[in-house]
């Protein structure tokens, strides 16, 4: 029998051992900010649309949407166990689908979501600054890529992924999917790029079904003890997911 829905308790419990005051309070303001966003996503599983509601969030996460669709994907495990890997497979068919939405705004709509990307503040981080490119010379300003006017400096998101795409494209889409670092950011390069699209479909399944496959099986057989880890300690969670999230762009430009 499927467990009863827990999105409700998830999204009015609140921590315990949560600061609340002074510079900690001030710190964790930015958790406690995104512990209102999981809620709210969250709160769709406890409706008729919660599964309706992971496709869509999947589909548009993989293209333009800040929202990961994992919260909602684990709501929807916890409160039916026995439909997990059907919600761990739809969201991994989404998300890819997705993928390939971004990939195509990418290469035919990018100059029409500059502006937009400029709008929400992304631009600096995805797409570097000036100052990045003082020190080099006219030759490597030169040789920075491009799409239209648009430069990449090295400082953003695009640079990098493009560095990446050149060393293996298929290992990148794999890294970005299967990882919590922005995936539409390498969509979206891959269509600007003119990277194959193949290799995009290939590498976001094999990513993003390990990813969110994974993560449906382990709720499938361990619900019960992986409910109260989550409700308890999400702004912990949050923080690893952080770290990780800047150690993998450190790697990603230093290393690999």
């Amino acid at each position: 029998m499927d467990d009863p829905a827990s999105a409700e308790q998830v999204q009015t419990t609140e921590p315990s051992h949560a600061p609340k005051r002074g510079l900690l309070g001030a710190l964790f303001w930015p958790l406690r900010l995104l512990k209102r966003m999981y809620a709210w996503v969250v709160g769709w599983a406890d409706t008729k649309f919660g599964a309706p509601a992971l496709v869509v969030l999947a589909f548009a996460e993989a293209s333009f949407f800040p929202i990961p669709p994992d919260p909602l994907l684990i709501a929807l495990c916890l409160g039916k166990r026995k439909r997990s890997l059907w919600f761990g497979l739809a969201c991994t068919v989404a998300s890819v689908l997705g993928g390939i939405l971004g990939w195509y705004i990418g290469q035919a709509l990018f100059h029409s979501v500059v502006d937009v990307i400029h709008s929400v503040g992304w631009g600096p981080s995805w797409f570097g600054t000036v100052a990045a490119a003082k020190e080099l010379s006219a030759d490597q300003v030169a040789a920075l890529p491009r799409a239209g006017e648009v430069i990449f400096y090295p400082d953003g998101y695009f640079y990098i992924v493009q560095q990446k795409f050149e060393q293996n494209a298929l290992l990148a889409y794999f890294s970005a999917a299967l990882s919590p670092i922005p995936y539409k950011v390498f969509t979206i390069a891959g269509g600007v790029f003119q990277v194959s699209l193949p290799l995009l479909v290939a590498g976001s399944i094999a990513g993003r079904g390990l990813r969110f496959m994974s993560l449906a099986l382990l709720i499938h057989l361990f619900g019960d003890k992986v409910r109260p880890i989550i409700e308890k300690y999400f702004e912990w969670i949050t923080i690893g997911l952080c770290v990780l999230l800047v150690l993998f762009f450190v790697v990603l430009r230093y290393v690999m």
